[in-house]
């Protein structure tokens, strides 16, 4: 049997800008690896990780429900085999829990790799793998021998090379993303409703294009396109027809599949988003976005760790998760956008509190109307945000580790 890489994640936003572009670089240059996609549990995992995983052509792809009963059973998920004398393969944790990942890579025999933004680190690791020197002080602060610590660079611009620019951009060409979880969308998309609805007026020749996630239930978008919690952040109920939701004042918004998104980055003028792993696409793309943080219902908003699970204690986990959320915000040190976090510049435009379809309108229209500042925002996000390459210094790594043979490709510093 041919060697096997595992590629280990959790969510889509790691599954789009991590393991696509490893999983090109490794069939681009070790085209005899037979190359799989694990996936793992998530608390936010919606149940469409399997199928957008399968899209992107690795050979075995497995779900975090056959995971789970492997690990209850001892064995592996289907498709994936202990390494026989002589397999070069790995495994490599690109999100989610890295102990899940190191108990895969035990039963496999193989050795494991981690890729991450944060410097977590194990004995059992190999290598991690790391964005920036930045990360890498912190990584060196945490205890990470420098030995087994590699900078490779962000795979974010790996994934957002992979495609070509729009064909017909508007003038401007506008972005919105309302986020892809169902128990915050629900509330997101009335409110980006609202603001086209105020900002179509002033834009006639606007393209207003809403990119829409996988993970979306086919109830959240009628729900959230029917105004049903426009209440919550004072948005507005839309009509849809086919793949266009009209404003109340007749406004088009443009309802694109999510695999075109990077396609519109790179034509975009400005996006509408909230935080998170786009906040870095649309970096990597050079688009300034205005990025919100609507505090209107701290409840709704999804936390990772202790915040979720605060959410679901019966009769006051509500008001617990809307506690956390407030200490969560107020005590943040750095910027919500990531651009801003690993800058250290403003160059998203944030709003964070109660938030309203006239503010974000009128702040939006003003960052639109004044060229001098977008085009500065613009060119410090092409100087500032990572550059491709990442994929082939991380791979060029790992196979040199194991000491296998490949033709080495210049990656990212």
């Amino acid at each position: 049997m041919a060697a096997q890489a595992v590629l280990v994640a959790n969510g889509p936003g790691e599954l789009y800008t991590w393991v696509r572009p490893v999983l090109r670089e490794l069939q681009r240059c070790r085209p005899d690896v037979r190359v799989a996609i694990s996936l793992i549990p998530c608390q936010f995992a919606s149940g469409h990780e399997t199928a957008i995983a399968r899209d992107f052509g690795a050979d075995v792809v497995t779900s975090p429900a056959q995971y789970l009963r492997a690990a209850a059973s001892g064995g592996l998920p289907p498709g994936l085999a202990p390494a026989a004398d002589g397999d070069d393969g790995f495994v490599l944790s690109l999100g989610g829990n890295v102990a899940m990942a190191l108990t895969l890579a035990r039963r496999l025999r193989r050795p494991a790799y981690r890729y991450s933004f944060e410097p977590g680190f194990d004995r059992r690791l190999r290598l991690l793998f790391v964005p920036d020197e930045r990360t890498a002080r912190r990584a060196r602060l945490a205890g990470v021998p420098g030995g087994r610590l590699r900078i490779v660079g962000n795979l974010v611009a790996d994934a957002v090379r992979l495609d070509t620019p729009a064909p017909a951009a508007g003038t401007p060409h506008v972005l919105l993303f309302p986020g892809s979880r169902d128990a915050f969308a629900v509330h997101l998309i009335p409110l980006l409703i609202a603001v086209v609805d105020r900002m179509a007026p002033a834009l006639p020749n606007a393209r207003f294009v809403w990119p829409v996630s996988r993970l979306l239930t086919a109830e959240t978008l009628g729900a959230g396109i029917g105004g049903r919690e426009s209440v919550v952040l004072g948005g507005a109920a839309g009509r849809r027809e086919g793949n266009i939701v009209r404003t109340p004042s007749g406004a088009a918004i443009e309802m694109v599949p999510e695999e075109t998104r990077y396609a519109h980055m790179r034509a975009a003028d400005l996006a509408l988003t909230i935080p998170g792993t786009n906040t870095m696409e649309l970096g990597v793309t050079g688009v300034p976005a205005v990025v919100l943080m609507p505090l209107n219902r701290p409840e709704v908003i999804p936390l990772e760790g202790i915040g979720h699970w605060l959410g679901l204690v019966p009769v006051v986990g509500r008001y617990l998760k809307r506690y956390a959320v407030r200490l969560w915000v107020e005590g943040l040190s750095t910027a919500v956008s990531l651009p801003n976090r690993f800058s250290g510049e403003d160059l998203m435009l944030e709003m964070t509190g109660r938030l309203d379809p006239a503010s974000v309108a009128e702040r939006s229209l003003a960052l639109l109307a004044n060229d001098a500042d977008l085009s500065r925002r613009r060119s410090r996000l092409l100087e500032l945000m990572p550059r491709p390459g990442a994929a082939a210094a991380l791979v060029n790594a790992i196979l040199e580790d194991l000491g296998v043979p490949h033709r080495a490709v210049a990656g990212a510093p």
